[in-house]
């Protein structure tokens, strides 16, 4: 199918220039940025954090930093937006632009149901209340894809999944009857089939077959992921320090970039459809995780009832090997975690790390399982204590060592130069530091103990694409010393691909696929991978019609 757009210029951005004033002198976020975006049609914009992407988001809905200074012109539907009053704002954010946030749980309200969230929406931009907000509602809901209308409107945030939580916000953000829709990092932290539905509902959107509220409206997608971007973009806005550094239909910009800023981000995107790396000949070692049928129960909120979390899952990695953890939301990939870390209790079977029997996890064994495994979680900057130092952070596994404070020291600069950064990083906050800096600070964290097992739990998913790269090289590079087992936990499927040697996929606390990467991926055995692999987003193999003059992605 061809995506067609009328001639209708939503946003028309021309020459912004925004400049910040901070303690340190004017940063300069924006220079001279033009930017287009029409009703049908969806635009990506792209580039590594810092770039400027959400600064011109905020601009389109004039929530700019306090104090900030402007030049150029930001017109929606040929109205100034930046010279706009409180009264006329109010009105714009929502009917005018409304913003699709990246971490949607957060952006809803906590303590209000989805009814009176949608209700409020309704009532202002719509002057819907009673039951015509109820009908309104049980309508937006139905044309984002969920099922069960009434459980949904009474749920509070906490109570939905990450996918339904982000088709609740799409929900919300359509109730104030836009004209474009802001998608701020939609996809990020979802899987596979989740972010495919995502996406496929932004182009919806933008197509005006949603359903009975169907119009064509315009869509702004701010993503790092490219590849999730090249599924349902028709033109790409690439942001480098402010600038747009290349432009164009998305399939001519990902076939034949222009500039070397796009090659390098393009190369730096994992890709399902790249050529398999050379595996490495399998470690002959005795294996340094163990599982042999093993089960986990979670008890249900109400009732006697158990949830079966795991099921009768066997796995064995080995030092020197990467075996990489794939499968949806609810999968049991966390789960999986959880137990190999001594959070979560196996329920039967066996499981074993090192020396140490997950089954019998008494004071002494908990001790020897701190120092045998350690885990690198996703949220990098989260994952650190606000107050302390990176010095106090990276030395922390070592205070059940009792070792002197100079020694604690010394190793952790040891293990924090092995990740890249130099001493003088020793006494930064984590604000002080970027995405990719704090994630090296996890890895030293997990590596300063010299632990046999080493659990990723998706510690690239919060990074943009060149980050990213980085990352995985240093994975890369611990595994290749063949000193550890490795378990990389991730729903990103091309990344996986990348780097493990093994692969084993879990749907509803099973494994139903495993072997090696290789196999897994080109000859998938069971109709779940097979599923997950079709519903990877992809740089290529798209279908572009030819006789489309702007080369829109069919």
């Amino acid at each position: 199918m061809t995506h067609r757009s009328d001639d209708t210029v939503l946003l028309d951005v021309r020459g912004l220039e925004v400049t910040i004033p901070t303690p340190e002198g004017d940063v300069q976020a924006l220079r001279g940025v033009d930017l287009r975006v029409r009703a049908g049609e969806v635009v990506g914009l792209v580039g590594e954090s810092g770039g400027g992407k959400s600064m011109l988001a905020r601009a389109a809905i004039a929530m700019l930093p306090p104090g900030a200074r402007t030049c150029g012109q930001v017109r929606f539907r040929g109205r100034d937006v930046l010279a706009m009053d409180e009264r006329e704002l109010a009105a714009h954010r929502g009917h005018g632009v409304a913003m699709c946030f990246q971490n949607p749980r957060a952006a809803l309200e906590p303590l209000r149901s989805v009814r009176r969230q949608l209700g409020d929406r309704l009532a202002a931009h719509r002057d819907l209340r009673g039951d015509a907000a109820l009908a309104a509602g049980e309508e937006l809901l139905r044309a984002v894809g969920i099922p069960d209308v009434a459980r949904v409107l009474a749920a509070h945030p906490h109570e939905l999944s990450g996918g339904m939580a982000q088709r609740v916000m799409i929900a919300a953000a359509l109730a104030c009857d836009p004209g474009l829709v802001l998608a701020d990092e939609p996809t990020t932290g979802l899987d596979v089939t989740l972010t495919r539905d995502a996406l496929d509902l932004l182009r919806r959107l933008a197509d005006g077959t949603t359903g009975e509220i169907g119009e064509q409206r315009g869509v702004l997608l701010i993503t790092h992921d490219i590849a999730a971007a090249a599924r349902v973009c028709d033109r790409v806005v690439v942001l480098r320090a402010g600038e747009v550094v290349e432009e164009g239909p998305m399939a001519a910009v990902v076939a034949a970039p222009a500039r070397e800023y796009t090659r390098e981000l393009l190369a730096a995107v994992p890709d399902i459809d790249r050529p398999l790396p050379t595996p490495a000949p399998p470690p002959d070692a005795e294996p340094a995780v163990v599982l042999e049928e093993a089960h986990v129960h979670y008890r249900a909120r109400f009732g006697r009832r158990r949830q079966h979390a795991l099921r009768g899952v066997d796995l064995a990695v080995r030092p020197g090997e990467t075996v990489g953890v794939v499968g949806e939301s609810g999968s049991g990939k966390t789960t999986l975690a959880r137990m190999l870390m001594g959070l979560v209790p196996l329920a039967d079977g066996r499981a074993r790390l090192g020396a140490v029997d997950l089954i019998r996890l008494g004071r002494t064994q908990r001790r020897a399982l701190s120092r045998t495994v350690q885990m690198v979680f996703q949220d990098p900057l989260g994952a650190l204590d606000p107050r302390r130092s990176v010095l106090d952070a990276v030395a922390e596994p070592l205070l059940p060592l009792r070792l002197p404070p100079a020694e604690r020291a010394a190793r952790a600069g040891a293990v924090l130069a092995r990740t890249g950064l130099d001493a003088s990083f020793l006494t930064r906050l984590p604000h002080q530091l970027s995405g990719g800096q704090a994630q090296r600070v996890g890895i030293a964290r997990a590596l300063v103990a010299e632990p046999d097992v080493l659990v990723f739990d998706e510690p690239t998913s919060a990074l943009d694409v060149t980050v990213q790269a980085t990352i995985l090289e240093l994975i890369r590079e611990l595994a290749a010393e063949g000193e550890r087992a490795q378990l990389f936990v991730s729903h990103d499927l091309a990344t996986v691909r990348s780097f493990c040697d093994r692969v084993v996929v879990l749907y509803r606390g099973e494994i139903v696929d495993a072997g090696t990467t290789a196999e897994v991926f080109t000859a998938p055995r069971h109709p779940y991978t097979r599923a997950l692999l079709d519903a990877a987003p992809r740089l290529g193999g798209r279908v572009v019609d030819a006789g489309s003059p702007e080369g829109r992605i069919s």
